[in-house]
């Protein structure tokens, strides 16, 4: 009955040692290619490439930033937000004028309606002396 028992188990001795001895040949192909010369030089081309793009990236931006017509571009911007800036702030201040405006011929008007209502004055707003001069009084009896 031992010899049953030891058949199964040599399969998965072997399958085992199989397995990991192909783990092992993976390891070795992938650190051969890694190593190898080949490898080394792709690594060595891409290095050199981003390289040759970054310098090239940045040469673009200096001849687009030193270009006369970009410069011309950038103050045009400039200018027309600086416009659009002072326009609204001229367009509020000019409403602001035109609401103090109103507000003021208003407030003249209700004067105006409320000096001819009650008939001429002699004081002034808070009763202080006569704005023209002396006045005479025309009823004598009156103090």
């Amino acid at each position: 009955m031992s010899q049953p028992e030891n058949q199964p188990q040599q399969p998965q001795n072997d399958l085992a040692t199989e397995l990991r001895e192909l783990g092992q040949q993976i390891e070795n192909s992938v650190r051969s290619a890694l190593q190898s010369e080949k490898a080394r030089q792709i690594q060595h081309d891409v290095t050199v490439g981003m390289k040759e793009i970054g310098e090239q990236v940045q040469s673009a931006l200096k001849s687009i930033q030193e270009n006369p017509k970009i410069q011309q571009l950038i103050d045009r911007g400039e200018q027309t937000l600086s416009q659009a800036q002072q326009s609204h702030l001229a367009q509020d201040f000019q409403e602001s004028l035109s609401r103090g405006i109103s507000q003021l011929s208003e407030q003249l008007s209700a004067f105006i309606a409320r000096t001819r209502s009650d008939g001429p004055t002699t004081t002034g707003e808070r009763g202080d002396a006569p704005a023209t001069g002396e006045t005479e009084r025309l009823d004598p009896n009156q103090k």
